[in-house]
């Protein structure tokens, strides 16, 4: 199984999400938080300041990170990824087209679920509000056939 972070940025009422140029679902027309794989010898906070940087041009800060939820994506049954998301207000830099993601804010009330992965539709919302969530999500093959979510009280 992976580990990688997910980061929700949240400000004056909106939340920054991109379209991913590539990645784990290939598909370009889905929104999503920037995020990634955990590299060797690299914590949770330090992956999701690099991978926010990387992908939208901005850097969180990593002394005000919050970690909202522990979420286990399973793909045929099988755990494939452990995402730890952080949600944040506080980064310096203005969003920007990156390599790999186009920056869109949205208000909070108003959240485009209808363009995102059909598991992260249940859950994202819940992170926004800063709810804190363990969760497993089940899908048929890789980000593909969403079949449920089950939670859990948040333990890090």
């Amino acid at each position: 199984m992976r580990l990688a972070t997910l980061a929700v940025i949240v400000k004056n009422g909106r939340v920054l999400l991109g379209y991913k140029k590539k990645g784990v679902e290939e598909i370009s027309d889905i929104l999503n938080g920037p995020g990634g794989k955990v590299e060797p010898e690299e914590s949770l906070e330090e992956c999701v300041v690099r991978e926010t940087a990387e992908e939208l041009g901005v850097y969180l800060n990593p002394y005000t990170l919050d970690e909202v939820a522990v979420i286990i994506f399973y793909a045929a049954g099988v755990p494939d990824f452990e995402v730890h998301v952080f949600r944040s207000s506080d980064f310096t830099g203005t969003p920007r087209e990156t390599e790999k993601m186009i920056p869109e804010w949205h208000d909070v009330g108003r959240l485009p679920l209808e363009r995102m992965l059909e598991g992260d539709r249940a859950w994202f919302e819940k992170a926004v509000r800063g709810e804190r969530f363990n969760a497993d999500v089940y899908y048929r093959e890789k980000a593909k056939g969403f079949e449920r979510i089950e939670y859990f009280p948040f333990k890090d």
